[in-house]
Order: structure tokens, then C-alpha cells, then sequence
């Protein structure tokens, strides 16, 4: 059942990397494996992934690979997909401090969503090996659509009749998307982005029910 606040439908939506997990080691042996395969020459590290945490996957190609003619890059990005969801479907990412404990908590509360800028069976790979789908309603990412980020949060409300919902994230460019699709952002400043103003900030999973009751009573 979606929950309402004076008779609106209410829901939290979620970025994934820097927000509920930090993948970035599993995935860039992933991807080195990938590079290592086709030859590429370039080590990718875990601080080099990190770095990479919330572009879409064209745009980490233009900047790690922009030596690499466009057909041949767009082949080894898949192969590199590919292989970061069936690792992360073995291994799984970090999960950040209380994630699992908070999703389930709030999922007693609120519709929890996750959208984010990757491929499909990215996000999938999060909820199966750390057992969250419970907890999760529905999810959205240009791998499946092809819009982005605020093109993705905005399909998500619409598709679940929400009239006011916030988006947690990490970086700048999730303030961004969050505001462009007309939602209340919270900055999750314990992830990857830092350096900007938010109108929330949580530094730790673990404070975010309370902002939530801060927001949703206003």
C-alpha cells in the first residue's frame, strides 16, 4: 500500500552506487579482466572506478577508452557489463553502514524505489545477492529505458501514481536529476560526491528515517 501524507501517494527513491553500496572494487576487476582480454593496456583501479561511480556507461568509455574507435569500444563496454553483473551476482558490492537494517525498516513505512545511471541486471545484482528485492517496489535505469537519470525518476512516479517522493544520492548530478524531476533531494555526503550544497544531508544511512519524518510532515 502506498503511504500518504494529507492524501498525497509518497515514496523514497534511491541512487545505488555511493548510496547504498560502493561496488567499485569488484567491478573494476571486472572491467580489468574485460581490458586485459581485448588487449586494452590500461589498469583499472579501484580509485579509478570510484571516479567513474554514477556516469553512464558511454560517457566512462569516452573517458577511460577515447583511444578506441567507437564500434570497438561500445563491444568492449559490453563485455565489460557483462562481466560486473556476473561478479557482483557472486561477490556482491560494500554495502554502506546500515543499509540492509534501514531498507527493511523503512520498507514498513514507505515504497522504496532505486534508480540509477547503469546497465540492466545492475541493480538486480544488488537485490539478489544482498537479499533486499523485498524491500524494493520497483527500479529504472537508462540500460533498460535510455533516458537518464531525471527522465528515469520521473517514469518511476508516474508508474507508481507518486505525488511527492525524495531521491537519495551521492553526487551533484543526482541534486540535479532529483530536481529536473521536480523531487526533494537528499545528499548521502558519506559517498562518492562532495563539494556542493544540499537542501538535506545524511552521513550515515542510519540518519535518513528521521529526515524522512522531517520532510514528510512538513
Amino acid at each position: 500500500m502506498i503511504k500518504t501524507m494529507k492524501n498525497k501517494a509518497i515514496g523514497v527513491i534511491f541512487d545505488l552506487d555511493g548510496t547504498l553500496w560502493d561496488s567499485s572494487y569488484q567491478v573494476g576487476v571486472a572491467w580489468q579482466e574485460v581490458f586485459d582480454r581485448y588487449n586494452v593496456g590500461i589498469p583499472v583501479t579501484k580509485e579509478r572506478m570510484a571516479l567513474m561511480m554514477g556516469r553512464t556507461v558511454p560517457e566512462i568509455g569516452e573517458a577511460i577508452l577515447p583511444h578506441i574507435e567507437p564500434v570497438r569500444r561500445a563491444e568492449i563496454l559490453k563485455a565489460c557489463c557483462d562481466e560486473e553483473v556476473a561478479r557482483l551476482d557472486r561477490f556482491g558490492g560494500a554495502l554502506y553502514d546500515g543499509a540492509a537494517e534501514v531498507l527493511a525498516k523503512l520498507a514498513e513505512e514507505y515504497p522504496l524505489f532505486i534508480v540509477s545511471n547503469c546497465e540492466d541486471g545492475y541493480i538486480q545484482s544488488f537485490m539478489g545477492y544482498h537479499k533486499t528485492a523485498p524491500y524494493i517496489k520497483d527500479i529504472e535505469c537508462i540500460g533498460r529505458t535510455g533516458l537518464h537519470k531525471d527522465g528515469n525518476i520521473k517514469l518511476i512516479c508516474q508508474r507508481n501514481g507518486l505525488e511527492k517522493a525524495v531521491y537519495v544520492g551521492d553526487t551533484e548530478r543526482d541534486m540535479h536529476a532529483a530536481h529536473s524531476a521536480g523531487l526533494t533531494f537528499i545528499h548521502a555526503a558519506y559517498g562518492f560526491g562532495h563539494g556542493f550544497q544540499a537542501e538535506y544531508s545524511i552521513g550515515s544511512l542510519r540518519g535518513l528515517p528521521a529526515v524522512l519524518n522531517r520532510i514528510f510532515k512538513e
